[in-house]
């Protein structure tokens, strides 16, 4: 189930269909829960490979639940039960945040989007009318989505044959930034009342880094650590040995968290030295409107088309691309280069990274957040990337890629094949606990 999921851009397709694919390997028939747009922003959603063969259910009218999170991506104050009504709180924090919902169009407060939530998994579970060995999992979990499905059990627990459910919910979003606040303490207050409610059901929490079980466990949320699945891409380990000019490579939309203000001092920075002198290209995907406004206006003209139609020195693909196209372009890469807030990404997993790492692409990221902590991890089999404290770093490290590139890729092809073994859909899941149906059935059979 993923409720954001309305557009084949991103990564919430990504993951959704990486855990199909894992699933079907373990002998399930997955149907996939989306937005209820979903079908109807992209007529030609089937002729996407990820989409093939997998049923849909465009069911949910509400998403993007994080906006009322306790956690570090919502602005939420007080905790909250099933309802929508608060839970302890000061009388201040109450009245700023009553302010706050009246503020909202109606459909976007908190009582609503339980509500509405709520409802769609209600249908959606009726409709799949689970038997016993099915299993559902909700790729993007929080705080808030927590109290949505504890409001929808209890409706199926209203309605139902009084059957356990089995749910698996994953966590990717940090709970804090460096120090435990009293928002992250009822984060986890909210979290544990939701989950004690759920009788019968068998619900599992789980997070996508050990940094982020580490959060939830300091605020009393018992969850196990999983690895966050990546498409394995094969044909790029056979590249040729990389020489000037290096592309350095900047997956996905570029958001604040990502370092979207960043982009521009660092092109400036690097256009006469590394750009226009040849040493290397740069290559970024940003929206079709916006996308002036983060390239320097002395490099406007360099801007060109889609990938791998040319050699200029500053290529931008500008809006969503297709899976297909995405990878295609993530392949071009010699080095990926990640600005991202380390704060905001201190227990975040980035998909962007595994991507790179999958392809045996060397990678530069910022020092103290999970990126940092994955390039280290890898070091005892030799230096995979280039860790940086600040982004006035970058020009240098850029100064050093020539003497030490084609030596660090063969480093990252060799951790690649790690990274493919733990990081697929299949392992995914059995790292959550999800049976292999196939083992299953041969011991039946036995």
């Amino acid at each position: 189930m993923e409720d954001n999921l309305r557009d084949i851009g991103g990564h919430y397709l990504e993951l959704a269909s990486l855990l199909a694919d894992g699933s079907r390997e373990l002998g399930y028939r997955p149907t996939l829960v989306t937005h209820h747009s979903f079908s109807q922003r992209n007529p030609q959603l089937r002729a996407d490979n990820r989409l093939k063969d997998l049923a849909l259910d465009p069911q949910f009218h509400v998403r993007r639940m994080e906006n009322w999170s306790l956690g570090v991506d919502g602005p939420a104050l007080v905790q909250r039960n099933p309802s929508g009504k608060f839970v302890g709180g000061t009388p201040a924090l109450r009245l700023l945040e009553t302010i706050r919902e009246i503020a909202c169009r109606p459909s976007r407060r908190p009582k609503s989007m339980l509500k509405n939530w709520s409802s769609a998994f209600v249908e959606s579970v009726l409709r799949f009318s689970p038997v016993d060995g099915d299993r559902i999992v909700i790729n993007t979990g929080g705080d808030f989505q927590i109290l949505a499905l504890a409001r929808a059990l209890d409706q199926i627990n209203q309605i139902g044959d009084g059957r356990s459910l089995t749910i698996h919910v994953v966590f990717h979003f940090a709970i804090y930034d460096s120090v435990v606040t009293d928002r992250a303490r009822a984060f986890g207050r909210q979290v544990n009342a939701a989950v004690q409610q759920m009788t019968p059901h068998q619900i599992h929490l789980h997070a996508t880094t050990d940094s982020l079980t580490n959060q939830l466990a300091e605020v009393g949320i018992n969850a196990s650590a999983i690895p966050y699945p990546t498409r394995r891409r094969d044909a790029v380990m056979e590249k040729s040995p990389t020489r000037e000019p290096i592309k350095i490579l900047l997956a996905g939309m570029p958001r604040a968290e990502k370092g979207r203000d960043e982009i521009q001092g660092i092109l400036q920075a690097i256009e006469l030295p590394h750009l226009r002198s040849g040493r290397c290209t740069w290559s970024m995907q940003l929206p079709r409107k916006r996308w002036q406004r983060m390239i320097p206006p002395t490099m406007h003209e360099l801007v060109d088309g889609p990938a791998g139609q040319s050699s200029s020195v500053l290529e931008v693909l500008r809006g969503n691309l297709t899976s297909e196209d995405y990878h295609a372009w993530l392949d071009t890469a010699d080095v990926g280069l990640f600005l991202y807030d380390a704060d905001r990404y201190v227990a975040r997993c980035s998909g962007v990274l595994l991507e790179m790492m999958i392809r045996g692409v060397p990678v530069i990221v910022p020092d103290r957040c999970w990126l940092a902590e994955q390039v280290r991890a890898a070091e005892k089999s030799g230096p995979i990337g280039w860790i940086y404290r600040s982004t006035t770093e970058i020009p240098g490290i850029l100064d050093r890629l020539p003497g030490q590139l084609n030596d660090m890729i063969q480093n990252c092809r060799r951790h690649a094949e790690t990274v493919a073994s733990v990081h697929s859909g299949r392992n995914t899941l059995l790292e959550m606990g999800v049976e292999n149906r196939y083992v299953d059935m041969m011991r039946d059979a036995g």
